[in-house]
């Protein structure tokens, strides 16, 4: 996950810290699961197309939810002394 290292560099150059980082990747799973609740509990019957739509968005919906949890989980590894000794 290279990549994420480098997202995390950069949110060190701009001085975010490893739990700012974590409270955004928080709230980007709960607006997601509150979306998700919104579609999944909504029993309104629009016919086959929209159903099939309401389907491909709960699917995409999930796959963020795990990627964004993997990401916590990846950050959370990163020992907080690593962080602080990338910054200086």
């Amino acid at each position: 996950m290279g990549w994420v290292e480098a997202l995390l560099q950069k949110s060190r150059d701009r001085t975010l810290t490893k739990g700012e980082v974590l409270h955004s990747l928080f709230h980007m799973i709960e607006v997601n699961e509150s979306t998700l609740n919104q579609i999944e509990t909504n029993k309104t019957d629009f016919g086959p197309e929209l159903e099939e739509l309401k389907q491909t968005e709960i699917r995409d919906l999930n796959f963020h939810l795990k990627y964004y949890r993997s990401l916590v989980n990846y950050i959370n590894l990163v020992p907080e002394n690593r962080v602080i000794e990338n910054r200086t």
